[in-house]
């Protein structure tokens, strides 16, 4: 049984709009009676929707109630504990009002909402699909679906054929601003996931010895197997060569970070080179290749739809939440860029949600005002 937050969102999204399949009927059922609960939430949800109420229904949920009973149990039981519990919690709402708020929005309609926290001015609505292709003769294509690039070098997403006929010398440049993520299907089969504030070059079509791309962000690469064309990643700070594997490139600076998951890459700058193996992650710094055991969960996290800290600093995490949630991120004074955090959600909450999480388990405050975050240290009572 698959009960994983977002999943069941969907679900609820779906039944309310008369969408679901009989698998999927089935399975909001299996799920509705493993807990009673879950049927209470379903039937509340209906009674709402039946009486015409506006869609924010989760005001009604008195968060503080469960904040507080979890504060207790923080002081007997470890605070990672409960801070997963916490965080699966918020995620539970956060992800359902989500998605029945969207449901009769258009996407293109302001991030910025109202919150359901006094504590906030507002709140901000987590990354979209999206992104724009700047084709070599300088048009630039909006597209807000998955991409896939056709044999014959043309151009098309899930809804329409963006351009056709497009010789095989094009290069073209996928721009994913922040706030935004998209998936990508090459010419040869490749997939990619490009996270939020990235850019990926690529040529309609491939030659027929070499498949070559430029990534400038963050992407996960599914690269397709072809024995005679290597497939290369060239970055800023250095390349990768692989023939068939799945890895993670995180190069939004000149010290690019190759994460393997599956198969064989090789990492490489000017005359040097390193193989990694899966597990392993290499870090281009400089005039050397650094290489370190990976922790796949961690690093991988963004494709899987999860923010997952562990032992990162506010630093880092801000730099994360900028990019997912389009921010200018400010620290007070009194805040330690050095001191570590551990916790996780999912990406698909509100902003005010992960700063629910990230309070649990730090001693910082946070303010949010239209598109600004500042980050404060917590005041002692």
């Amino acid at each position: 049984m698959r009960t994983d937050p977002l999943y069941i969102a969907q679900l609820i999204r779906r039944k309310f709009n008369g969408e679901l399949t009989e698998a999927e009927i089935d399975a909001l059922q299996v799920w509705s009676e493993h807990d009673s609960r879950n049927v209470q939430l379903i039937q509340q949800l209906e009674e709402e929707m039946k009486s015409g109420a506006d869609m924010r229904i989760f005001n009604s949920f008195d968060e503080e109630v469960g904040w507080s009973i979890l504060r207790k149990k923080r002081r007997k039981q470890s605070l990672w504990y409960w801070g997963r519990i916490a965080a699966a919690l918020l995620v539970l709402i956060g992800t359902v009002s989500f998605f029945l708020l969207r449901t009769n929005e258009d996407v293109e309609s302001s991030r910025i909402v109202e919150s359901k926290d006094e504590r906030y001015k507002n709140d901000i609505l987590p990354a979209i699909k999206g992104a724009k292709i700047v084709l070599e003769d300088g048009t630039e294509v909006k597209v807000n679906d998955n991409v896939t690039l056709l044999a014959d070098g043309s151009i098309s997403t899930d809804e329409k054929t963006i351009v056709a006929d497009a010789p095989s010398t094009t290069i073209n440049k996928l721009v994913v601003p922040a706030a935004h993520f998209l998936h990508m299907t090459l010419s040869d089969g490749t997939k990619v996931w490009i996270n939020a504030s990235s850019e990926l070059v690529f040529p309609s079509q491939f030659t027929k010895d070499r498949r070559q791309v430029k990534l400038k962000g963050e992407a996960y690469f599914q690269v397709a197997k072809d024995q005679d064309r290597p497939f290369v990643i060239e970055t800023v700070g250095g390349n990768v060569k692989v023939l068939g594997t799945h890895f993670n490139i995180s190069a939004y600076t000149d010290r690019p970070v190759t994460t393997l998951e599956e198969g064989k890459v090789m990492v490489y700058k000017d005359h040097l080179q390193e193989i990694l193996y899966p597990g392993m992650k290499g870090e281009i710094v400089g005039s050397r290749i650094d290489l370190r055991k990976a922790d796949l969960q961690k690093e991988l996290a963004w494709k899987n739809n999860l923010f997952y800290f562990k032992g990162d600093n506010i630093v880092s995490i801000a730099k994360e939440l900028q990019n997912w949630y389009d921010l200018e991120v400010s620290f007070s004074k009194g805040v330690s860029l050095s001191q570590t955090y551990t916790g996780e959600i999912s990406r698909s909450a509100n902003l005010t949600e992960v700063l629910k999480m990230l309070e649990f388990v730090s001693d910082l405050d946070f303010k949010i005002d239209n598109n600004k975050l500042v980050i404060l240290k917590k005041k002692r009572i």
